[in-house]
């Protein structure tokens, strides 16, 4: 359960506040039948009669234990425990407080809790002194606290999903056009509390080391320096160590240089060593043409042939054997207006059904649009270059993001690109660990002795060096391989 930051709900809010207008009474669990004491108060539910889920008999130990064990204080904080957790306004403070003395290292007893609550003007409002001394005496036991902090944040938990669901019921009518929209939105919302239950990103620095310790262990006893998922690109992995987790990955070309035969080959290479979940989403292409081209590629067949139909013996029988080989984990999206949230939404079910996700393949960045109206597209690609960057640390994956580039290096002699040559934003620069540049000479010379060669160029590496990675494009089979073993 999320602490008072992130959780929307509060108890003491007037009527017409996030969880519309509660009230006493009925009591819920363990909230006690035949009213409530003089000190509780809590907005009454609208309408429908029905008091929101909470356990004040749980609030009152945890209180009790808290007053009268400091351990106790430090064993809820490392739950997540916070005062918007609580049902009545009244606890809520004496909670605050208590955590307030306690964040200053000064002592927790009823009297300094009392104190507290007197210089806030809210002691009367909570009952007074007596009311501390009751919930001192009342816990069960001091042992217990953990066990009704988890009480109390579980009814926590189901008050923002009674939230959560009015915002759904809004949602759906507030997109009467756009029902797969209003869906992809609601799931968002629902993620979000799944996932906001208890969240603790602080670590102690000890315990972060010892998990790098285990992976350098696990590195060196695995023989090789792969870290990350390989692309199959020998050259490739080889300055990256493969692509890593958390990490957002840019590959960004001019038009006709092959950046979605790289994309999709990488997609491949993924999906066949990890045997997770790889999810390509193409705001370009339709589901067809994409899988000709993966089809193209693993069979190394013509890909004007897939196209026409017209296959020899011999085509049939590698595109036979290719798609056995393409039994593997690739999903393939072809919405062309999928946003970055519809985008984390998808992922995330994908991973909740497989167990994770490989690696998200998005074609191309450029074609994406933000989450609202921003005054220009720069601000709007910043948004999405950073959510994408977001999207990469919460499913824990690599995210590769297809780019294309500004037509102004064209003008220059040599037309290898540059990070300058990222269109409508630095921020992709910034947000992004990796950026790559394909660039095929044979597309400006016809001459050129680099003909069926491509350069991969690592142009930003935050972990580690840049460089040059080789390839050989087999055009005909919409394909990227090692430049060591052209076919």
């Amino acid at each position: 359960m999320a602490g008072d930051e992130n959780f929307p709900f509060d108890p003491g809010a007037s009527s017409g506040g996030d969880y519309g207008d509660y009230g006493t009474g009925g009591g819920g669990s363990g909230g006690g039948g035949g009213g409530e004491p003089r000190w509780f108060s809590a907005p009454q539910s609208a309408g429908s009669g029905r008091v929101p889920p909470h356990n004040l008999q749980a609030e009152e130990s945890v209180l009790g234990a808290l007053l009268l064990s400091r351990d106790a204080i430090g064993a809820v904080g490392e739950l997540g425990l916070g005062p918007r957790d609580f049902y009545s306004p009244a606890n809520q403070n004496i909670f605050d407080v208590i955590r307030s003395i306690y964040s200053t290292s000064g002592p927790v007893d009823v009297v300094t809790v009392a104190d507290g609550l007197r210089k806030n003007n809210m002691l009367d409002d909570i009952g007074g002194i007596e009311r501390l001394s009751e919930l001192q005496n009342a816990t069960p036991s001091v042992s217990g606290a953990e066990h009704y902090a988890k009480i109390v944040m579980d009814t926590a938990l189901l008050r923002r999903l009674i939230h959560t669901a009015s915002e759904i019921t809004d949602i759906a009518f507030s997109q009467p056009d756009d029902a797969v929209k209003a869906v992809d939105m609601a799931e968002s919302r629902m993620f979000e509390v799944a996932e906001g239950r208890n969240v603790d990103t602080t670590r102690p620095v000890q315990d972060v080391l010892a998990d790098t310790m285990e992976h350098l262990e696990a590195t060196y006893e695995r023989g090789d320096d792969m870290t990350g998922v390989p692309t199959g690109l020998d050259d490739l992995d080889a300055i990256l160590h493969g692509l890593q987790p958390n990490t957002l990955n840019i590959v960004g070309a001019r038009p006709a240089m092959g950046k979605t035969a790289l994309g999709l080959g990488i997609a491949t290479n993924v999906a066949k060593a990890t045997n997770l979940p790889v999810i390509v989403f193409s705001l370009e292409m339709a589901h067809l043409e994409l899988s000709q081209r993966i089809l193209a590629s693993e069979a190394r067949v013509d890909s004007s042939k897939l196209q026409s139909g017209r296959l020899t013996e011999s085509d049939w029988s590698k595109v036979g054997l290719a798609i056995g080989r393409l039994e593997v984990p690739l999903f393939l999206d072809d919405n062309p207006q999928v946003t970055v949230m519809e985008i984390r939404a998808k992922a995330r079910r994908i991973a909740a059904q497989h167990g994770g996700v490989g690696m998200i393949l998005i074609d191309y960045l450029q074609l994406m649009s933000g989450s609202g109206r921003p005054e220009n597209r720069q601000l709007e690609v910043s948004e999405i270059s950073r959510n994408l960057k977001v999207l990469a640390r919460e499913m824990e994956c690599p995210v590769v993001a297809l780019s294309q580039l500004s037509r102004n290096l064209e003008a220059r002699s040599d037309k290898r690109p540059m990070l300058a040559d990222l269109r409508e934003s630095g921020s992709i620069e910034q947000d992004a660990d990796v950026v790559m540049f394909l660039y095929r000479d044979e597309v400006y010379n016809e001459e050129s002795p680099d003909k069926g060669m491509a350069e991969l160029i690592i142009a930003k590496h935050r972990a580690g060096p840049t460089g040059k990675a080789r390839l050989v494009f087999q055009g005909h089979f919409t394909r990227f391989d090692n430049a060591a073993r052209q076919m």
